[in-house]
C-alpha cells in the first residue's frame, strides 16, 4: 500500500514537473495558463484571422446588404444564455468552446478557424461585419466556415454575436491580421 501511494506520489510530481517544464500553455492553452506559453509553444498564433474576408474588408467594407446594421437585442443574462447555446451547437465545433479557433474539428479543416477574441476585440470590427461572416460564410475567401444563413434566423444570428461580444469582447486576442 506504501509503494503504491509512493509510486502514485512520484507519478504526480513528474507530470507536474513536465507541465512546469514544457509550460502549462503548452499542455492547456492560455485560457487557462495564461500568457506564458513555455519554452516549447508555438511562437505564432494558433489561429489567424481570414486574410482574404479582411482584404476584402478593407477594400470594400461590409457588403451592401449586410452594411450598417446591428444588433437588435440588448445585452442581457437570457440573450447571453441563449446565445451559449446556439454557439455551443453551431460554433464551437470549430471555433472551441472559448472561441480559440481550436474545436475538435478545427484540424480538419483546409484553414484554422480565427480565434474570435481577435474579431471581436478588435475595434475595426462591427456587428455587421460579424453578422456578414456568419451569414455568408468563408466558401467566397476559401475557408470552411458554413453559410449559416438558411440554417439560421437573423434572430439567432444576432443572439450568437450577442453571447460572443458577451464572453470573447477584451479578452486578449490570439490571432493576427
Amino acid at each position: 500500500m506504501l509503494r503504491m501511494a509512493v509510486a502514485g506520489a512520484i507519478g504526480a510530481l513528474v507530470v507536474i514537473a513536465v507541465t512546469l517544464t514544457l509550460g502549462c500553455g503548452t499542455f492547456l492553452g492560455p485560457a487557462v495558463c495564461g500568457p506564458w506559453r513555455g519554452p516549447f509553444a508555438a511562437s505564432t498564433p494558433v489561429t489567424v484571422k481570414s486574410a482574404a474576408r479582411h482584404a476584402f474588408y478593407r477594400n470594400s467594407g461590409v457588403p451592401a446588404p449586410y452594411r450598417g446594421q446591428t444588433n437588435p437585442f440588448r445585452p442581457s443574462i437570457p440573450l447571453v444564455l441563449a446565445g451559449a447555446d446556439l454557439y455551443d451547437l453551431r460554433c464551437a465545433i470549430c471555433h472551441g468552446p472559448m472561441g480559440l479557433g481550436n474545436g475538435v474539428a478545427s484540424d480538419k479543416l483546409r484553414q484554422r478557424p480565427a480565434d474570435l477574441a481577435g474579431s471581436v476585440s478588435s475595434p475595426d470590427i462591427g456587428n455587421d461585419f460579424l453578422f456578414w461572416t456568419i451569414s455568408e460564410g468563408g466558401t467566397q475567401f476559401g475557408t470552411d466556415m458554413p453559410r449559416f444563413k438558411h440554417d439560421l434566423t437573423d434572430a439567432q444570428i444576432w443572439t450568437i454575436i450577442g453571447y460572443m461580444r458577451a464572453a470573447f469582447e477584451g479578452r486578449e486576442a490570439n490571432a493576427s491580421p
